[in-house]
């Protein structure tokens, strides 16, 4: 489980134009590394608000080894790991 920031860059633009979500800053924990084909979940709260995106289509890692950008269906998300440890599982 790794601590991550998620930042909405990128969306799809719908019929009005509008991108109100663009700048977003999720904040939270993600299970697993995203992967191609399936939604990116990141859980935001120990009560299990999740936020759940489209199916990711790729993947892109930078030179800087705690930075992952990812593109989904409809998003384009910058992920910064907060703890690049594997976080320890709460009871």
């Amino acid at each position: 489980m790794l601590s991550v920031v998620a930042t909405k860059i990128r969306t799809s633009r719908d019929q009005t134009g509008l991108t109100s979500t663009v700048g977003r800053i999720y904040e939270g924990y993600l299970l697993s590394e995203p992967v191609v084909g399936r939604g990116m979940v990141i859980f935001r709260d120990p009560n299990g608000r999740r936020m759940v995106t489209t199916a990711v289509r790729r993947v892109l890692a930078t030179s800087e080894s705690n930075v992952l950008y990812v593109e989904t269906e409809n998003s384009v998300y910058r992920i910064s790991i907060r703890e690049e440890h594997i976080a320890a599982a709460t009871a």
